[in-house]
């Protein structure tokens, strides 16, 4: 008989390990009983209910961090990143930050040429990012990821754990000990689980001093005593060790095999941080240089054209621009120094240059007619450059060729990786032509004006000149104005060119950049 029932036992047995339900509830029975042993008696394993002891336990740590609640609401993450590098910075740091910020650049840029001061903001950035070295980034990492493991755990809602335990809680009021009721398990599982994620990221082992320190320099105020955090963590620390939560987790979920990984990230955050520096600091420098090209760029356009606005080109503008920038596909680059190029053409090329040519040219004896070659063939260049800009804007107009192309592929660029292909290389090709004429037309503009200086100065040397022998009878084509003309058309081209300047060109052989 009591083989028998030795056999028996064995047997099922045997067939109960096999059994994934039998064996789910042997696990669960287990940790009943793990859960019964601690000194925590958050849960009664038998009716599945969360006892009023663990409401208490959230209640007091709600009570001790909900003033850092208010401080992380209150301040954003990145303000925190600032932070905590700008509390690590040396003296060396902070002179070298102090000479980058914008007010100081732009003080420096109120008596410094502004490429001096590009230069040497460059300089002090550089030299700025080389005081981080690895042993301070670590350090300074460190000390961040403790500070944002620290606001995750506060930022956790304790307030909506707790209103489960009693609905007549109000958020941070700590007047009245709240009366906590015994409440069923599966409904405070996900809070348990999103507890653990960001309680058990928190490096207990680390000494929190130097994060209040810098909470305090960041607020004025520090939300948690270090004494009182410490009993907090020793509170958490004990419950982390005996698994209560997750044993609880487990057995309310009937999921034994449950494991909830922390919430633990490591960010670094001085890469970012130099990054950030330099770049406000060239968003600043390029603000002051724009500024002075354009307060440039209008005293130029005054003296040139006086009070005549310039009139845009047909097709390539700025309007018409907007729709490649819209979608980043790039923009016709050159519409601005176009299309001052072509306004100067048509007001100075087609009758002051033209009037002024055809008396020194033409009527002009030149003992050398090699030294009016140069002269004579910039200047035929220059008639024929006005219409050439037309040319080149029609072939942008939506029925022919570039135009079309781009009405036709326009639609297709968000969806259509080799429309977007076909559009931008298109766009460079438009733009390397935009480049090409306004290189040629500089360029003939430049030759004709060093000649016509020549004949400045050779017209003082009159009647001993020997560029041209006859200025006294080619003055009188001119009303005896001669000189104040040739002055006027030298001043309007040298006028032109510098504002040409202010619109980096590329050079012929240089790829031009979408």
């Amino acid at each position: 008989m009591g083989d028998s029932n030795f056999f028996s036992k064995l047997f099922e047995s045997l067939f109960a390990s096999n059994d994934p339900e039998a064996q789910k509830k042997r696990m669960l029975k287990s940790i009943a009983r793990d859960l019964s042993k601690t000194k925590f008696h958050f849960y009664k394993a038998s009716s599945h209910e969360v006892l009023p002891a663990l409401g208490k336990f959230f209640y007091e740590i709600y009570k001790v961090i909900a003033p850092a609640q208010i401080m992380f609401q209150s301040t954003s993450l990145p303000a925190f990143k600032s932070a905590t590098v700008d509390a690590m910075l040396s003296p060396k740091q902070r002179e070298l930050l102090a000479t980058i910020t914008e007010e100081a650049i732009t003080e420096m840029a109120k008596t410094k040429p502004i490429k001096e001061v590009a230069e040497l903001v460059s300089e002090n950035a550089h030299n700025f990012s080389l005081e981080f070295e690895s042993g301070k980034r670590t350090q300074i990492d460190e000390l961040f990821n403790r500070l944002n493991q620290f606001r995750n755990f506060c930022s956790y809602d304790f307030y909506f754990t707790l209103k489960k335990f009693d609905n007549t809680i109000r958020e941070r009021n700590f007047d009245m000990m709240p009366h906590f009721n015994t409440i069923n398990g599966t409904y405070i599982a996900e809070d348990l689980k999103n507890f653990i994620s960001v309680a058990w990221a928190l490096p207990f082992d680390n000494n929190w001093d130097d994060m209040f320190k810098l909470l305090k320099a960041i607020k004025g105020v520090e939300p948690i005593t270090a004494n009182v955090w410490k009993k907090v963590m020793t509170r958490l620390r004990a419950v982390k060790d005996q698994h209560v939560l997750e044993l609880m987790v487990k057995h309310i979920t009937e999921q034994p095999d449950y494991n909830e990984t922390p919430k633990s990230e490591s960010v670094s955050i001085v890469d970012a941080y130099v990054s950030q520096i330099t770049k406000t600091a060239e968003t600043t420098v390029k603000s002051i240089q724009d500024k002075q090209t354009h307060s440039k760029v209008d005293s130029l356009l005054s003296q040139i054209f006086g009070d005549t606005p310039v009139q845009p080109l047909k097709y390539y503008n700025e309007t018409n621009s907007g729709q490649f920038e819209r979608k980043s596909l790039g923009s016709y680059k050159f519409h601005e120094p176009l299309s001052y190029l072509k306004q100067f053409l048509l007001d100075y090329g087609k009758k002051d240059i033209r009037e002024l040519s055809d008396i020194l040219l033409v009527r002009g004896s030149w003992p050398n007619a090699m030294m009016a070659k140069p002269m004579s063939e910039a200047y035929h260049q220059l008639l024929s450059l006005s219409d050439k800009i037309t040319e080149f804007d029609s072939r942008l107009a939506e029925t022919v060729d570039y135009g079309l192309k781009f009405k036709t592929l326009m639609p297709r660029a968000d969806r259509d990786k080799e429309a977007r292909n076909i559009i931008q290389t298109a766009l460079r090709d438009v733009n390397g032509m935009a480049a090409a004429l306004i290189r040629t037309t500089s360029g003939n503009l430049i030759i004709y004006a060093k000649t016509l200086k020549m004949c400045i100065e050779d017209f003082a040397k009159a009647p001993h000149s020997d560029l041209i022998t006859n200025w006294r009878e080619i003055d009188h084509f001119a009303e005896d104005k001669l000189k104040d003309m040739c002055v006027n058309t030298y001043k309007k081209i040298y006028l032109i060119v510098t504002l040409l300047q202010n619109f980096p060109i590329p050079k012929e052989d240089e790829e031009i950049e979408d």
